[in-house]
């Protein structure tokens, strides 16, 4: 074999060398650039799935707000109802007692309830105000015995008997 021979072998090997380690470069890079694009794509598709999630989301939030706002006009009619239905009754009550110009101590302290609950709980003044303070100045009526509902030893409490 001539030297120009070993010479051209040689090279054949180096660039077939050289070429199968630049093609296992090149099949590396694009399964890394697949793999790359494939992340890719799964992201993108979280992406979207989060958005329509996130979106119905919002959507479900507008609807509770809508249904908080509905609930709260509800509450405030019923507030208000009661608020006018403790104001009459003890107005009635009061004026009842105040024409007959005494007042039972359980009468007396049911009305303290009420009032209670519509001047502090409701914020009620005015009318229902003035006549509890005009009943809480009457006499207590001393001839109306006071009877628990409560069994006290077997029997209702009578404080007459």
């Amino acid at each position: 074999m001539t030297t120009e021979q070993i010479l051209i072998m040689l090279a054949t090997a180096a660039l077939s060398f050289f070429s199968g380690r630049a093609q296992s470069m090149a099949n590396k890079h694009d399964a890394a650039v697949e793999a790359k694009e494939k992340l890719f794509q799964d992201m993108l598709e979280n992406q979207k799935k989060f958005i329509a999630w996130q979106e119905e989301m919002n959507k479900q939030n507008a609807e509770m707000r809508q249904e908080l706002k509905e609930l709260r006009v509800s509450v405030n009619r019923i507030a208000s109802g009661g608020l006018v239905l403790l104001r009459d009754r003890i107005i009635q009550s009061c004026r009842a007692f105040i024409e007959r110009g005494k007042i039972t101590i359980t009468a007396r302290n049911n009305i303290r309830d009420m009032y209670k609950c519509y001047h502090d709980e409701f914020n009620g003044n005015g009318d229902g105000e003035y006549y509890y303070n005009e009943m809480m100045g009457l006499p207590i009526d001393q001839d109306v015995p006071i009877v628990s509902h409560f069994p006290l030893g077997g029997e209702a409490y009578d404080r007459k008997n």
